[in-house]
């Protein structure tokens, strides 16, 4: 994973360098003041990073759509249906008819996708040089691979700071436009009725039991499923549904903010922390992530664990929040194990289950062209 590192150093220095220009309170659950424009910096190395790669993952099958896409502003081949992402074919016809060469198209994206992550992150990050090291681990080399959902999540994350505003009209809006890239997006919807205080409700643990059951019961399940993948415009196999669950290394790494929060339920009901509306709707999508990739454990990986990836970014704010809850004499222990743990991880995903410096090649910043 050496070809991470570079990146990865230089994003914590601009976090930290952010950090060190904004204030804390005194009780570390949020920021007195905000630096309001070095985070960007941070924002320019990502996307630069992605929007040089030639190769990774499936880059490559992106690429080649790219090619075939239509250009002179030909919009014929549109398939303008429920589940179609024709808002990415749109996209895509646009910046091929305006010359946009590939990486120039695998830019656009990058800069639309990791602007809007950190945007979501430094306003809502009660601890953003954290959030950025949790987002280097968990978060940062999905949207090389994963394009059309990274930037539905991208819309989503609009729409989510809407909701906390209480925005509904733009709240569904955003929902509406992300809906047109990735059909899963409709899974936001569900965003309203999360906003409940996490552990001092019933409803968080009649979620738990929810999809442990779903887990359980998901074979039993699978015709119906099926039916319900194939109505969003997506077609499976029983074979695909019915493939190896997800590692459980994975799952215990996404379900750290629901063992966490639990155990420290009663600070989160405490006044002194603060925790409020934005806090809630964090954790609460935090938990959502841990629950589905519950469910990737009984078989399915592929689909749940992705299904799961829409909620990926809130761990990112949440965790850093909950460590800052902890008792002084143990914080600082604390935070040191969750390093080591989450360096341990990104260790382990990029550079022996899926060894990234096999795979990911970029050109040189010299070689690249926005436009043909």
């Amino acid at each position: 994973m050496w070809k991470l590192i570079p990146i990865i150093v230089i994003c914590l220095a601009i976090a930290f360098f952010s950090d060190r220009f904004s204030r804390k309170n005194e009780r570390l659950t949020g920021y007195i003041y905000k630096e309001k424009f070095i985070w960007i910096i941070a924002v320019i190395a990502m996307a630069l990073f992605a929007g040089l790669r030639i190769q990774y993952n499936d880059t490559g099958t992106y690429l080649n759509m790219y090619e075939a896409t239509n250009a002179d502003f030909d919009f014929s081949d549109i398939e303008w249906t429920f589940g179609g992402n024709f808002g990415f074919a749109i996209v895509n016809i646009l910046l091929k008819s305006l010359g946009f060469t590939n990486n120039g198209f695998l830019m656009v994206f990058a800069i639309v996708t990791y602007s809007i992550y950190i945007w979501f992150i430094h306003k809502y990050s009660t601890d953003f040089l954290m959030s950025i090291f949790l987002f280097m681990c968990l978060v940062f080399t999905f949207p090389l691979a994963a394009i059309k959902q990274c930037i539905a999540v991208a819309f989503c994350l609009l729409a989510v700071d809407k909701a906390i505003n209480k925005k509904w009209f733009w709240f569904v809006f955003w929902i509406l436009i992300a809906e047109t890239f990735h059909a899963y997006s409709i899974m936001y919807l569900i965003v309203p009725l999360m906003f409940f205080l996490p552990w001092q409700d019933k409803r968080t643990v009649m979620w738990i039991v929810l999809f442990f059951f779903a887990g359980i019961l998901l074979r039993p399940m699978l015709g119906t499923l099926l039916e319900t993948t194939e109505s969003l415009g997506k077609d499976y196999t029983v074979e695909e549904f019915s493939g190896e669950g997800v590692n459980p290394f994975r799952l215990l790494v996404t379900l750290v903010p629901l063992v966490m929060s639990f155990i420290l339920r009663k600070q989160i009901n405490d006044p002194y922390y603060e925790y409020d509306r934005q806090d809630n709707i964090c954790l609460n999508l935090s938990f959502l992530n841990g629950e589905i990739m519950f469910i990737a454990l009984f078989g399915t990986a592929n689909y749940f664990a992705r299904l799961a990836n829409y909620f990926y970014i809130f761990p990112v704010i949440a965790l850093p929040r909950l460590f800052n809850m902890v008792k002084p004499n143990w914080r600082v222990p604390m935070k040191v194990v969750a390093i080591a743990c989450y360096t341990m991880f990104l260790y382990y995903g990029n550079a022996i289950n899926q060894p990234i410096d096999n795979e990911l090649k970029h050109i040189l910043l010299n070689e690249f062209r926005f436009f043909v």
